[in-house]
């Protein structure tokens, strides 16, 4: 197996976080910009309602990404990024080249997403 190019991947995390974090100050924005004016009638307003809530649950979506993001930096900097956090296993460097936040193994993942494994 191929060592992690350590550099890389931090640049490539860092990248995301600032993606993350635009697209954030982008959805507050435009949260801030609609209003419901009261000349609309009201489907406009149960219109832009539901594009307001739908901006916020895809920011709940990537707060939770954002703090993967920041938790595999902080993998990197106590040297343990690139183990599995449940049973320590290296994680394959296409699993980490896919999804470089990721924390578990495939077979560790599947069992979390199950219920089987508690929050590693």
């Amino acid at each position: 197996m191929a060592p992690i190019d350590l550099g890389e991947v931090r640049a490539r995390l860092l990248a995301k976080k600032s993606e993350i974090l635009d697209r954030y100050r982008n959805d507050l924005r435009k949260g801030q910009e609609a209003n419901d004016s009261p000349t609309e009638d009201i489907v406009d307003r149960a219109n832009n309602a539901y594009s307001r809530e739908l901006n916020f649950s895809i920011s709940d979506a990537d707060r939770t990404h954002l703090l993967e993001v920041d938790a595999a930096l902080v993998r990197l900097d106590l040297g343990t990024y690139g183990r599995c956090a449940s049973c320590g296993q290296p994680l394959p460097a296409a699993r980490l080249a896919a999804v470089p936040w990721a924390k578990l193994c495939v077979s560790c993942q599947e069992l979390f997403e199950q219920g089987l494994l508690p929050e590693a």
